[in-house]
């Protein structure tokens, strides 16, 4: 299993829109979430935000067998625009025939009941060329020997309920756990994974505004995975340089695009 964070920033990314701050200055580019998972010939991405195809792209990525939707804000679900794109291509709209296979890409999008509905409201048109499996929490999509299994996370509004993945093969787990606000129950499949992506705001108390960090890190710990990497990450929204981030918690800070076989 090989897992790349394909995007670590927030909704805003880093730099910040109009900003030349010295956290925006100085610091590495940070896309919207994303993470790339390919096990053999499969190929999941968690998270669709905006920044989808140049990630993709980037990764020479051109093949996948599924996107796995957690939530409907802007940073983790607007790039389902650019994929409505792609199956549009896969439909021929506009085209009477493709200049390569590379060209019909075949894939299907999971994620929740409530990012179906808002789909179904907000970008109708999309559901016209690609398909959306609703998958719920406890559910499972497999796919050869690859499992993807949703759980609940607290984001803190009902407006956007929001769930996490668990994406396992072998005995091999990663455990995709973006926005969190609030601590939860934690499905038996997602404890002792070997590696955990958690939300990165909890790395700062006064960011996190009335919500306690500091029970959120511990949080993140009860999951008991290996290696912990931060998401949603911007040393713009946190004031604070790279090298400071996560600096006395078990939090590993990442780049975009940075990558580790399992």
């Amino acid at each position: 299993m090989r897992v790349t964070l394909m995007g670590s920033g927030d909704a805003v990314g880093v730099p910040a829109p109009l900003c030349g701050c010295e956290y925006c200055v100085e610091s590495e580019r940070r896309r919207r979430p994303a993470v790339l998972v390919e096990v053999d010939d499969r190929t999941v991405v968690l998270d669709i935000g905006p920044d989808i195809a140049r990630q993709l792209d980037e990764m020479d990525v051109y093949d996948v067998d599924g996107f796995f939707a957690t939530h409907a804000h802007f940073d983790n679900y607007w790039g389902i625009n650019e994929l409505g794109q792609a199956a549009m291509k896969r439909a021929g709209h506009g085209r009477e025939e493709f200049d390569s296979a590379a060209s019909d890409p075949e894939f299907t999008v999971y994620g929740s009941r409530p990012v179906r509905t808002f789909t179904e409201d907000t970008f109708p048109y999309v559901l016209d060329y690609l398909d959306y499996e609703p998958v719920d929490p406890g559910e499972a999509v497999r796919a050869d020997d690859v499992r993807i299994r949703a759980f609940a996370v607290d984001h803190g509004t009902t407006a956007f309920p929001t769930q996490g993945y668990a994406v396992s093969a072998g005995e091999r787990t990663v455990v995709y756990a973006p926005d969190v606000d609030g601590p939860g129950e934690i499905p038996d499949y997602c404890v002792d994974a070997d590696l955990l992506f958690f939300d990165g705001s909890v790395l700062d108390e006064e960011r996190r505004g009335d919500r306690d960090a500091t029970e959120l890190r511990e949080f993140a710990r009860r999951f008991e995975a290996d290696r912990i990497v931060a998401t949603n990450v911007s040393e713009h929204g946190l004031g604070r340089h790279t090298d400071s981030i996560g600096e006395g918690t078990a939090f590993e800070i990442w780049s975009d695009f940075d990558s580790v076989s399992l």
